[in-house]
C-alpha cells in the first residue's frame, strides 16, 4: 500500500514554495505543522464534468480529494468517504484508478453516486426517454403544489418520467434520474423550473416571492431535450462504458458513520471526507425537491442525519465517527478530515483544532493540517458571503495516520 512521504514538510515546501508553515501544540508533548496556502486551484469546473452534474451545497471541490488521493494512495487502493454527500471522493477515486467506497446517512447519496460512477451513454439516455409515455395522465404531485416552480405541462412530463424511472432499476434509469435531479430548479432556461436558485431547493413561499419580485410565471419547458443536453455536457470527454466497468467495483452504503457495519476492519487505504459543520448546512430542507422526486420521505431522515447547533453533541458524534474510521483503516493508512472555520455562539472556531484533539483520543497520530486559503468564486457571492468575513472561509484538512 502507499505510504506517506518521508517528510511531508519537504514535499510540500518543494511543490508549493509560496505556502506558509507554522506549528501548533495539542499538548506540551504533541506538536504538528500547519501549512497555509493555495494547494489546488480556486477556478471553477476544472475537473471531470461528471463532478458538476448536480449542485450540492456543502460539498468540497473535486480538486481536494484529488490532491490527497494522488499523494496518499496507489492505483487499485481502496479510497473511502464515510460522509460521502454527492460522491465527490468516490467518483474521483474511480477516475484515478482506485476503488471508491462511500457511505452517507442520507439515502440520496447512493442514488446520486451510483449513477455518477455507472453512467449511461447519450444514445442509451435517448432510447430510454423515447420509451416514456409523456402524455400519461399523472396523479397530483402527492398533494404538493409545485405550480410556483413548473408549468402544468412540464410538471406532467416530470411525473411521467419519474413513473418510468421507478418502473426499472437499470443503470440507464438511474443515470436519467440523476440528470433529471440536476435540472429540477435553477437560474437559466436549461432548467425545468422558472428562475430559481440552482443549488438549494428554496421553500415554496420563497419561490412565490421570487416570482412576484421578477414578475415571472412558469413557462413550458420540455423535459426530454434538457436531459439529453445535460447528458452531453456531463459525458464530455468520458468513456461511459469504461467508467461503468470501474464503477461496478464501488461499495456504497447508507448508515451512521459511527457504525460502518458493511466496511471490514483494516480494509481501507485512504479516507478523504468532510463531516457536517455543526448545522451550517441543512442537507434535507436544502434538497427537498430532489428528495420529492426520488420518493424519499424527509421525516425519518431528520432523525438519521446529525446536523446540530450543539457543539458538545457534534463533538460526541465526531469522536465516535473517528473511532470507526480508525477501525476500517489499514495500519499505516491515512485519513484526511476536511472541516472549516465557523462562527458558533458569536465565537470563531477552527473545527480542525477540535478534530485533531478528538483524533488523538481515537488513537490517530496527527501528521499535519493543510489550510487551503483562496478568494471566493462566484458561487459564494450567490450567498452574499465576503471572503474572510462570513461563512466558512477555508478548507482545513486534518491529515491523520494510523
Amino acid at each position: 500500500m502507499a505510504t506517506a512521504p518521508a517528510t511531508l514538510d519537504s514535499l510540500l515546501l518543494d511543490a508549493f514554495p509560496s505556502i506558509r508553515c507554522a506549528e501548533r501544540a495539542l499538548s506540551p508533548r504533541v506538536r504538528y505543522p500547519v501549512y497555509s496556502g493555495e494547494f489546488w486551484t480556486a477556478q471553477q469546473r476544472q475537473m471531470d464534468p461528471l463532478h458538476y452534474v448536480l449542485s450540492y451545497r456543502g460539498s468540497f471541490k473535486p480538486e481536494l480529494p484529488a490532491f490527497f488521493i494522488r499523494r496518499y494512495s496507489r492505483p487499485g487502493d481502496v479510497v473511502f468517504d464515510p460522509f460521502a454527500g454527492r460522491g465527490t471522493t468516490v467518483l474521483q477515486a474511480v477516475l484515478d484508478g482506485r476503488r471508491g467506497w462511500g457511505n452517507d446517512a442520507n439515502p440520496m447519496f447512493e442514488r446520486v453516486c451510483r449513477a455518477k460512477v455507472c453512467p449511461a451513454t447519450v444514445e442509451e439516455v435517448e432510447a430510454f426517454l423515447d420509451e416514456v409515455d409523456w402524455d400519461r395522465e399523472a396523479p397530483e404531485a402527492e398533494g404538493l403544489d409545485l405550480g410556483m416552480f413548473y408549468h402544468e405541462r412540464t410538471l406532467r412530463e416530470l411525473l411521467a418520467l419519474r413513473h418510468h424511472v421507478r418502473a426499472t432499476s437499470s443503470p440507464t434509469a438511474r443515470f436519467v434520474e440523476l440528470l433529471a435531479l440536476s435540472r429540477l430548479h435553477g437560474h437559466s432556461s436549461g432548467f425545468f423550473s422558472v428562475y430559481s436558485f440552482p443549488q438549494i431547493s428554496v421553500p415554496r413561499e420563497a419561490q412565490r416571492r421570487i416570482n412576484a419580485r421578477r414578475n415571472q410565471v412558469p413557462e413550458y419547458r420540455d423535459v426530454a431535450s434538457r436531459i439529453v443536453r445535460k447528458a452531453r455536457q456531463a459525458l464530455r470527454g468520458c468513456d461511459p462504458v469504461a467508467l461503468r466497468r470501474a464503477g461496478a467495483r464501488c461499495m456504497l452504503t447508507t448508515g451512521d458513520a459511527r457504525d460502518l457495519v458493511d466496511v471490514p476492519t483494516s480494509s481501507v487505504h485512504l479516507i478523504v471526507t468532510s463531516p457536517p459543520f455543526l448545522d451550517k448546512v441543512d442537507y434535507l430542507l436544502d434538497n427537498w425537491l430532489e428528495m420529492w422526486f426520488l420518493g424519499i420521505d424527509l421525516g425519518p431522515q431528520s432523525e438519521a442525519i446529525v446536523q446540530t447547533p450543539d457543539l458538545e453533541r457534534w463533538m460526541e458524534f465526531m469522536a465516535g465517527s473517528l473511532v470507526e474510521m480508525r477501525r476500517v483503516l489499514r495500519h499505516g493508512g491515512t485519513c484526511v478530515v476536511e472541516v472549516g472555520d465557523v462562527n458558533h455562539n458569536h465565537r470563531d472556531i477552527n473545527l480542525d483544532e477540535l478534530i485533531a484533539d478528538l483524533a488523538m483520543d481515537a488513537g490517530f497520530r496527527v501528521e499535519a493540517v493543510l489550510v487551503q486559503v483562496q478568494s471566493f468564486t462566484k458561487l459564494a457571492h450567490c450567498f452574499r458571503v465576503e471572503n474572510n468575513r462570513k461563512g466558512t472561509n477555508t478548507n482545513r484538512c486534518v491529515v491523520l495516520r494510523k
